[in-house]
């Protein structure tokens, strides 16, 4: 069987069979956008100016591996505060 079979897979060989509509979500971008700790999103040289980054596009930055569990929700509140509240001084001061 390709791809190999994994202790998550399981035959489907015995009917009924149902099928349910599913949207995809994005879960894990794991390595996703790297941020400064004012969450503005990093290129390899520099900072960008006015793009700033919160929640899960930057989990991979924080963790590294692994996941605990509300992370993405605590990331979500903390740095989305963050860059919020560094969107609009960026603004407010005209650039």
């Amino acid at each position: 069987m390709t791809p190999p079979k994994t202790n998550w897979a399981r035959p489907i060989d015995t009917p009924p069979y149902y099928g349910y509509a599913l949207r995809p979500g994005v879960t894990f971008t794991y390595l996703g956008l790297k941020i400064s700790d004012r969450a503005l999103v990093q290129r390899p040289d520099r900072p960008l100016v006015n793009v700033w980054a919160a929640g899960e596009m930057i989990a991979g930055s924080i963790l590294g591996q692994g996941y605990l569990a509300g992370f993405g929700m605590t990331i979500g509140t903390v740095f989305g505060r963050i860059a919020g509240r560094e969107a609009a001084a960026h603004v407010l001061s005209g650039h």
